[in-house]
C-alpha cells in the first residue's frame, strides 16, 4: 500500500493520542488540555493531496483505478461535463457541485480517507480552468502527476499547462507515461530519454518519469490471475516506491507529525508529572494518617500507663476494706451471737436491730466503704482521662487541619459539655463495675448459712439442759451420789460437744468469707484493669471513625493513582519509541 510507513507512524500516533486524551478525561483534566489534544488528533487526519493532469483519452481513470485498486471513478454520478471532479470520501455517493468548474464528488472507498484526488477532464479541454487548478490545487497538493499516452507523449496541451506551474511547486511533479503496453520495450526507452531532455530543456530540471500499464497493474489487483507477472509487467511497483517515499519523506508531513509528538510529549509530561505530584501527595496523606493513628495508639498506652496506679491503689484499699468487712463478719459470727435469740423465734419479742443476728448488709458496707476511699482518686483519673483525649484531638486538628477532613471544632460551652459527660460517663462505668463486683461476691449468702446452722446447734444446749439435769437428780434419788455425778459428767460431755460443734461452724464460716476476700482482691484488680481500658478505648475511638474512613480513602485512592501512572508510564515507552522511529532513517525529515 502507498505510504504505508507514513500511515503505521501516523496510526500509532493517533492511538497514543486517544490513549492520552482518554486519560485526561479520567482525570479529569481542564478543557484546555483536552482540547489540544482533540486539535491534535484533528490534525493528523488531514489527507493527502494528489492532482491528476493529463489530456483527454490518456487513461487517467484507468491509472487511478490502478494505483488505488479500486473503480472509483466509475460511480455513475461521475458528470461527463468538462470539470474538475474533487474526490474525497463519503458514506455513500453523491457529487456535489462546488463551483460552476468544480464538482465534489465522495465516494465509500476506504482510501479516499487517507488521500483526496483531483482529476482533471483534460488538459486539451478546460483551457479556462487551467488557472484555478495552477493556484488553487496544485500548491496544495501533495504530488502531481502528469499523465502523458505512450502514444502521444508529446500533446502541447499538457506541456503548455507545466509551464503555468509555479518553480517552487514543481518540486512536487512527476510524469507518468502511460499506455505503454501498446509501445515497445525499446520505443518507451527512446520516449523517456526524450522526454527528460526535453523537461532540462524548457524547465531546467528533470522530473521523475514512470513507464507504466494501468491496464496490467488493474488486472494484477482486481481479476487475481498471474498477479505477480502482470504487476511486474505494468511497472507500476517503481512508481509506488516513488509515491510511498514522496508521501513518507514529505518534509511538511513529517514535520507535522513530529510538532504533534512534541505537543503530545509535552502533554504527557504535564500529565505524568501532575500524577506523580498527585501520588506524591496521596501518598504523603497516608502515611499522615497512619502517623496519627499510631499517635492515638500511643497516647492510649499513655492514659493507661497513668491510670495503672489508680488501679493498683484501688486493690490495695479493696484489701483494707476487706479486712474490716471481715472484722464486721467475725463479729456477726462470734460465739456470743450464735447464743442469742433470732428475731424469728416464737417465744420472744423483736429485740433491737443490733440483736438481730447478721449485721443489714456486708455487700452493702464494703461498698460504701470502697467508695469513701476512691471516689476522689477515680475522679482525678477521669478528669486525666478528660485531659489525655483533649490533647490528642488539638494535636489531631493541629497536623491534620489541611490533609484530613474534620469535622468543625466545637464551640467553648460545646466542648465544656462534651468534657463534662466523659468524665460523667467514665466515673458511671467505674462505679457500676465496683458495684456489680461487690454485689457479685454475695457476702451475706456466704455467711447466713453457716450462721444459721450455729444458731440451731447453740439453741440444743439449753433445750438439752433440763434433761440432763433431770437425769442427774433422778439418779442421785434412786442409785446414789456416784451415779449421778457419772451422769453429770456424761451431759457436761455432750454440752460441750455441741458447745465445740457450733464454735467450730463459725470458725469454718469466718475463714471460708476471708478466704473469698482474699481470691477476690486480684479478681477486683483484672476487672478494673480491662474495664478501665476499655473505656479509655471507648473515649479514643471516636478519633478512629475519622482516621480510619480517610486512611481506606487514601490507600484506595493510591492503588487508582498506581493504576493510572503505570499506564502513563507504558504510554511514555510508547512515545518513546515513536520518536526514535521518526528520527530514523526510516522516516527522514
Amino acid at each position: 500500500m502507498i505510504g504505508d510507513a507514513y500511515f503505521e507512524l501516523r496510526t500509532r500516533l493517533a492511538g497514543l493520542l486517544a490513549e492520552l486524551r482518554g486519560e485526561a478525561e479520567t482525570l479529569g483534566q481542564d478543557a484546555e488540555t483536552r482540547l489540544i489534544l482533540e486539535n491534535l488528533t484533528a490534525s493528523l487526519s488531514e489527507p493527502f493531496v494528489f492532482v491528476v493532469v493529463g489530456e483527454v483519452n490518456v487513461g487517467k481513470s484507468t491509472f487511478l483505478n490502478a494505483l488505488f485498486g479500486q473503480d472509483f471513478s466509475r460511480t455513475g454520478v461521475v458528470p461527463t461535463t468538462d470539470k474538475i471532479l474533487f474526490f474525497k470520501y463519503g458514506e455513500k455517493v453523491e457529487c456535489v457541485p462546488v463551483t460552476p468548474t468544480l464538482d465534489e464528488v465522495r465516494v465509500p472507498a476506504a482510501f479516499l480517507k487517507d488521500f483526496h484526488i483531483v482529476d482533471t477532464p483534460g488538459t486539451n479541454s478546460i483551457e479556462g480552468e487551467h488557472q484555478e487548478i495552477t493556484e488553487r490545487f496544485v500548491p496544495a497538493s501533495d504530488l502531481v502527476v502528469f499523465v502523458f499516452s505512450a502514444t502521444n507523449p508529446w500533446a502541447a496541451s499538457a506541456w503548455q499547462f507545466l509551464e503555468r506551474v509555479h518553480r517552487e511547486w514543481m518540486r512536487n511533479v512527476i510524469f507518468v507515461l502511460q499506455q505503454c503496453d501498446l509501445r515497445t520495450p525499446e520505443e518507451v526507452q527512446v520516449i523517456t530519454d526524450y522526454m527528460g531532455q526535453l523537461t532540462r530543456q524548457r524547465f531546467g530540471r528533470e522530473f521523475p518519469i514512470f513507464p507504466v500499464s494501468a491496464k496490467h497493474a488493474y488486472l494484477a489487483r482486481s481479476s487475481g490471475l498471474d498477479r505477480e507477472a502482470l504487476m511486474a509487467a505494468s511497472g507500476f511497483e517503481s512508481l509506488e516506491q516513488h509515491i510511498s517515499r514522496a508521501v513518507t519523506g514529505s518534509a511538511a508531513r513529517m514535520g507535522r507529525l513530529r510538532t504533534a509528538c512534541q505537543l503530545l510529549r509535552s502533554q504527557w509530561q504535564r500529565l505524568a508529572d501532575g500524577m506523580a505530584q498527585t501520588l506524591e501527595r496521596t501518598r504523603t496523606k497516608a502515611e499522615l494518617i497512619d502517623e496519627l493513628a499510631a499517635e492515638r495508639n500511643l497516647q492510649i498506652e499513655r492514659t493507661l500507663k497513668k491510670i495503672t496506679p489508680a488501679v493498683d491503689a484501688t486493690e490495695r484499699d479493696y484489701h483494707d476494706s476487706a479486712v474490716r468487712v471481715a472484722g464486721l463478719a467475725a463479729n456477726t459470727l462470734s460465739t456470743e451471737r450464735a447464743f442469742r435469740r433470732l428475731p424469728d423465734d416464737e417465744d420472744e419479742e423483736q429485740e433491737s436491730a443490733d440483736d438481730e443476728g447478721p449485721p443489714p448488709s456486708l455487700d452493702h458496707r464494703l461498698f460504701q466503704d470502697l467508695q469513701r476511699h476512691n471516689g476522689d482518686r477515680w475522679r482525678q483519673v477521669a478528669m486525666i482521662l478528660d485531659e489525655d483525649v483533649h490533647h490528642y484531638e488539638r494535636f489531631l486538628h493541629a497536623k491534620g487541619r489541611a490533609t484530613l477532613f474534620l469535622p468543625a471544632e466545637e464551640d467553648a460551652a460545646s466542648e465544656d459539655s462534651g468534657r463534662m459527660e466523659l468524665r460523667r460517663r467514665f466515673l458511671a462505668r467505674i462505679d457500676g463495675a465496683l458495684r456489680r463486683f461487690v454485689v457479685g461476691l454475695r457476702l451475706d449468702e456466704s455467711i447466713e448459712p453457716g450462721f444459721n446452722k450455729a444458731h440451731k446447734r447453740a439453741r440444743r444446749i439449753p433445750v438439752m439442759l433440763v434433761p440432763i439435769l433431770l437425769v442427774i437428780g433422778l439418779a442421785w434419788w434412786f442409785v446414789g451420789w456416784r451415779e449421778a455425778g457419772a451422769a453429770a459428767l456424761g451431759g457436761l460431755l455432750l454440752l460441750g460437744a455441741l458447745f465445740l460443734l457450733t464454735k467450730a461452724t463459725l470458725t469454718a464460716t469466718r475463714r471460708e468469707l476471708i478466704d473469698k476476700l482474699d481470691v477476690s482482691s486480684s479478681q477486683l484488680h483484672d476487672l478494673l484493669s480491662l474495664q478501665v481500658t476499655e473505656e479509655v478505648e471507648t473515649a479514643f475511638a471516636r478519633f478512629s471513625e475519622i482516621l480510619n474512613p480517610a486512611r481506606e480513602d487514601a490507600n484506595s485512592r493510591q492503588e487508582r493513582l498506581r493504576e493510572r501512572v503505570a499506564l502513563l508510564e507504558r504510554l511514555g515507552e510508547k512515545l518513546t519509541a515513536l520518536e526514535q522511529d521518526l528520527r530514523s532513517d526510516a522516516a527522514p525529515a
